[in-house]
């Protein structure tokens, strides 16, 4: 049984104004992380992505409603609150409050049972994945000297892909999609992220100058809404010949994948585990998207318990659509930029491996060991919660 619920609302300023997309600048990095503990003493720990402050009430709410509750029920939870819930929609905050509670319930059991979580995921089927360097962010000068450099390092990193912020103008996506493709080389992977920023046409206009150059996937061409914008953009790709379509870190529970994976709106779908509905619904996306035989890269842009959740949600991801000898490998998304919540939070913080890849921890549960007194430390204690039986 659940005997208490704390949340940990974090927040770090970024030096020389900050970075962040095409679509937006951004000048701090935030999470909320969630601890449960057992009425056996356990604790699991959960991440919830987005600003603090507007995520604390719904975790407050929810977290005083799983006091007493079995830690293993938790798909009729979560869904019986999004039923009785559905005025407030199956998106935002609340969903990602939900998120926390769901991955910090998960790990508490598998705790319980002295197991990582991808055991109870259907059982363990690697023990590292391929990463990519998440890299390439929109900064205030948009110089590309400045993007070379970084670029530079994640390659120095040991990283033999990337994925790169575009979506700023034609002819700015054509000359950032090139410095990654001088950095990376011929062989290397080279993705790029409109995060939504661009039209149908105009996204399709950028898409056009870069076939040259390669990429590996076109990541959120345009809002998620936007789904006649996505069969637009699926069938130009499909009649050139344009790279596959990525999306879905902005898209919550298995209500939202529905249409884009029935429809066949994406190749590749990326699940947030900090935000989908934490490791029940991304359990339900991949499922779905293994039906319709799309390819699953959930998108990660958390903290280390984020990184070590995505992790574990990748060690039990099946082989298909391809076999295991075969095909497009799972590929991890290692956030590179600067994230001092990121590397703070855990006493042995992930670190990228040999070969551009990212060893799945192996330990009970999540597998990482959340630094407590780091992260009482630096939390909002304004918005924090605490509840006990």
């Amino acid at each position: 049984m659940v005997s208490a619920v704390e949340t940990f609302p974090l927040e770090s300023a970024l030096p020389d104004g900050g970075y962040g997309t095409a679509k937006a600048p951004g000048d701090r990095r935030v999470a909320t992380l969630v601890k449960v503990t057992t009425s056996d003493g356990v604790h699991g720990w959960g991440e919830s992505f987005g600003p603090p402050r507007r995520v604390a009430p719904f975790l407050a709410e929810f977290g005083a409603a799983l006091l007493g509750q079995p830690v293993a029920v938790r798909e009729n939870r979560l869904l019986d609150t999004l039923s009785t819930g559905y005025h407030h929609t199956t998106g935002g905050p609340h969903v990602a409050a939900l998120s926390g509670l769901d991955i910090a319930l998960w790990d508490a059991q598998a705790r319980t049972f002295g197991v990582p979580v991808g055991d109870l995921l259907g059982g363990r089927l690697r023990e590292s994945v391929a990463a990519y360097a998440s890299s390439g962010y929109v900064t205030p000068g948009r110089d590309l000297g400045e993007l070379r450099a970084v670029l530079a390092r994640n390659a120095a990193e040991g990283f033999r892909a990337v994925k790169i912020k575009i979506g700023l103008s034609p002819a700015e996506d054509r000359a950032r999609t090139q410095v990654a493709r001088e950095v990376f080389g011929d062989t290397g992977l080279v993705m790029v992220d409109y995060n939504t920023n661009a039209t149908a046409a105009s996204a399709r206009r950028s898409i056009e100058r870069l076939h040259d150059l390669d990429p590996y996937w076109v990541e959120e061409p345009v809002p998620p809404h936007d789904h006649a914008g996505y069969r637009e953009l699926r069938a130009a790709a499909t009649a050139r010949a344009l790279p596959p379509l990525a999306g879905g870190e902005a898209l919550y529970t298995r209500y939202g994948f529905r249409e884009p994976i029935a429809g066949r709106q994406l190749d590749i779908v990326q699940p947030d585990v900090a935000k989908c509905g934490g490791f029940t619904e991304a359990q339900a996306i991949r499922a779905m998207a293994a039906a319709w035989n799309l390819r699953l890269s959930p998108h990660c842009w958390g903290t280390g318990v984020a990184q070590a959740a995505t992790l574990q949600l990748l060690s039990a991801v099946p082989d298909v659509p391809y076999g295991a000898g075969t095909g497009e490998p799972l590929i991890f998304e290692f956030d590179r930029g600067h994230n001092p919540l990121r590397e703070g939070v855990l006493t042995d913080p992930i670190r990228p491996a040999a070969g551009g890849r990212a060893e799945i921890p192996s330990g009970p549960g999540l597998g990482v060991s959340v630094d407590e007194a780091w992260v009482r430390a630096h939390r909002l204690e304004e918005h924090s919660v605490a509840v006990r039986r």
